[in-house]
């Protein structure tokens, strides 16, 4: 019996020494588009297996939508098909809807919707992001209306089928603010995160609430210098959370940040990503 002990002790002690793998970095597939030149504002995908701070084009997809404007796309990967919701037209040209694209592999999309902003006097209908909570599809969109000169607010829509054909809304976002643009939220245990661009200050806003999607929201505070917009988060495999954000300002290019539980930040770092501009990203 002590030999037999003495055995298994010696195969544990073996097995506890031996090295072990290394947990694969997330890979990660990054939509977004290039800039405002019109032969920019079309759809790329690229391709990141280092856990998201260097990409490598995956797939220029020529595609711009119906309009020849594609910019902000956010992706979403639902039943085993790839979507992508996105803004319509220059940030200088009236918009009073988004559209939504399907693709089952990253290179050929076909636009299957167009969702109109169901808010009166439209003027801009901005940078929709997927946000999927349980079974439902949402997207959180930035309308203004024509009746203000700062009055960018986020409303959420929300898919009445599968085929993310069929929204219902616009419903307000109560108490995030006046003229903010590109809110992306996720949620941790019971309570929301929302991240987005205060359009006076030029500043990246956290925002929480533990009320609802739509009601209750607090300001928590500025991240960063002014000069960033386009705040999009995937979680990555270690279960720590990445946010990019869009230097449109001096210097250009996408950023990022990481955290473990999104209320604190680490100093935010260039992301290798040619040409890259607001966009998000997913686990491929």
């Amino acid at each position: 019996m002590r030999k037999l002990l003495a055995t298994l002790l010696a195969v544990l002690v073996t097995v506890l020494a031996a090295p072990r793998p290394a947990v694969a970095a997330t890979t990660l597939v990054y939509a977004t588009f290039k800039g405002d030149a019109a032969a920019d504002e079309e759809l790329w995908i690229y391709q990141s297996t280092n856990g998201g701070t260097t990409y490598s084009v995956l797939s220029d997809t020529n595609f711009h939508g119906p309009t020849g404007v594609l910019r902000d796309p956010s992706i979403l990967k639902y039943n085993g098909v790839y979507y992508i919701a996105y803004t319509v037209q220059s940030w200088t040209t009236n918009s009073t809807y988004f559209n939504i694209a399907s693709s089952s592999n990253l290179t050929s999309w076909t636009n299957i919707a167009s969702i109109p902003s169901g808010i009166a006097s439209t003027k801009y209908t901005w940078a929709p992001e997927f946000y999927v909570e349980g079974s439902t599809v949402r997207l959180i969109t930035s309308v203004a209306a024509t009746t203000c000169s700062a009055c960018f607010r986020p409303y959420v829509y929300t898919a009445q089928n599968t085929a993310l054909t069929s929204w219902s809304g616009p419903s307000q976002m109560w108490g995030l603010g006046t003229n903010h643009i590109d809110t992306y939220v996720v949620k941790s245990g019971s309570t929301w995160h929302a991240f987005t661009k205060d359009e006076t200050g030029k500043y990246i806003e956290h925002w929480t609430t533990t009320a609802s999607l739509t009601t209750g929201w607090i300001n928590r505070g500025t991240l960063w210098a002014s000069g960033y917009e386009g705040p999009s988060l995937v979680k990555l495999d270690n279960g720590s959370w990445r946010i990019y954000v869009d230097r449109y300002s001096t210097g250009g290019g996408i950023y990022t940040a990481t955290s473990t539980d999104l209320n604190t930040w680490t100093a935010l770092s260039a992301v290798t990503c040619a040409g890259c501009r607001h966009g998000t990203a997913i686990a491929k």
